[in-house]
């Protein structure tokens, strides 16, 4: 049932007016707050991290009901963007912030790890760099069943740009893009391989990937963090950092960590300024 309504979807929303389609992708997003919240455990116990201890449980829910209607956003995003152009791309930017460390590192020639946390409109500045920068991006992802899902799915991506690859060749399949001068994108705030450094995380020690890093200090490649903030409108307001530099003492361990750490520090700043934009329902951190 979920491959056909994925189907479905990717047909549907691509015909629904764009203010229409948030508007009702917003009421599914209330409807997954009023039955599924009080079994959100996890993603609480994320958001309390975030907030501190001095938010109330009425501030907690707001910021909480309007994630989920952030998170069902994206879903419609997904949907619709194998039909966006780059005018429609453009109409659904607000303001764009350091374009030019994006086109600055690219004109490097040597590739560009670029990437974001779970955070606002996650797939508005993949197509950015893609469509952008008429770059190929390559993406690495779980594995999702049923297959046919899954590679429907990695159709809708093909069509924007970007390449979606599983775990288990992505690698190899990251190391090739940075090669040819194409785009690694990461998500830079969950460990899906359990293989990262421990490193502080909203003052708690937490798990966090570190292929960024080790791409980076092994291939010389640029390290690009972006969030894309999305706006009462649906617009959203896109900001680039300036490529990190990561230090390479020739102690790699030491180096990864490091180099980690100061990618973190970077995420926590904006999870922190918009937590209602961090849609992160998996555990990050241990909390037994």
């Amino acid at each position: 049932m979920t491959y056909y309504f994925f189907r479905f979807a990717g047909w549907f929303c691509p015909r629904l007016p764009t203010r229409f389609g948030y508007w009702l992708f917003a009421r599914l997003g209330d409807l997954f707050w009023l039955f599924t919240a009080a079994r959100q455990t996890t993603y609480f116990y994320n958001l309390r991290r975030v907030v501190g201890d001095a938010a109330t449980q009425t501030e907690l829910n707001a910021i909480a009901r309007r994630a989920f209607q952030n998170l069902w956003k994206n879903y419609f995003d997904l949907f619709r963007g194998h039909a966006l152009t780059k005018e429609k791309l453009d109409a659904q930017l607000a303001d764009v912030h350091g374009l030019d460390y994006l086109e600055n590192a690219m004109k490097q020639g040597k590739g560009l790890i670029a990437g974001s946390a779970h955070f606002g409109a996650w797939d508005l500045f993949i197509h950015l760099a893609a469509i952008h920068l008429k770059a190929r991006v390559v993406v690495p992802n779980e594995r999702i069943k049923p297959e046919k899902l899954f590679q429907y799915i990695l159709g809708l991506r093909a069509s924007q740009g970007i390449e979606m690859v599983p775990l288990d060749v992505a690698p190899r399949a990251l190391i090739k893009a940075l090669r040819a001068g194409q785009i690694a994108g990461l998500a830079y705030d969950r460990d899906i391989t359990k293989t990262g450094p421990v490193v502080n995380f909203f003052g708690a020690p937490a798990q966090m990937p570190d292929g960024a890093v080790q791409l980076a200090l092994k291939y010389d490649a640029p390290v690009i963090v972006a969030f894309a903030v999305r706006r009462p409108d649906n617009r959203s307001e896109v900001f680039i950092e300036p490529p990190l530099i990561f230090a390479n003492t020739g102690d790699l361990p030491r180096d990864i960590r490091t180099g980690v750490q100061q990618l973190t520090g970077v995420i926590e700043t904006y999870i922190r300024r918009y937590p209602d934009q961090w849609l992160m329902l998996q555990p990050i951190w241990n909390h037994e």
